[in-house]
């Protein structure tokens, strides 16, 4: 019988914390969405910017740390007033087409207004040495 009590009194706190949680606000981070577009001529690769979005998330939805991928990949990052540096998102390399990538950023190295935001998309092949660059300057709003 006293399992029982135990178990209710347990789960009755567990609703009331995901019913706070959900109540309270949770404040939004920042983030960078980019769309690179990378075509291959001749065995050579080249990497084109083609859209980079700023959003404001949920702290869960936004990448708390450089990725895992390895070599062949395609990177991105971001530089904030040429001084902080976001984390680093990279995919595994596949040839031509297009690489989605978010780009999350520590609590000291989020963008504010006004500041400079420069993405990087880079080509790296399997000994990490970079094939094709496309860099993209952008104002924070």
């Amino acid at each position: 019988m006293k399992k029982g009590i135990v178990f209710a009194v347990i789960a009755i706190l567990m609703v009331m914390g995901l019913v706070t949680i959900s109540i309270i606000e949770i404040e939004e981070v920042p983030v960078i969405k980019v769309k690179a577009e990378v075509t291959v001529t001749d065995g050579k690769p080249s990497v084109e910017i083609a859209n980079v979005e700023q959003e404001a998330v949920n702290p869960l939805q936004s990448p708390r740390g450089s990725s895992t991928a390895g070599f062949p990949s395609v990177d991105a990052l971001a530089i904030i007033n040429n001084t902080k540096i976001s984390y680093w998102a990279a995919k595994d390399y596949h040839g031509n087409g297009t690489y989605d990538f978010v780009i999350g950023f520590s609590k000291s190295a989020a963008p504010r207004q006004g500041d400079m935001v420069k993405v990087i998309v880079k080509v790296v092949d399997e000994k990490a040495r970079t094939r094709a660059r496309d860099v993209k300057v952008i104002l924070w709003e």
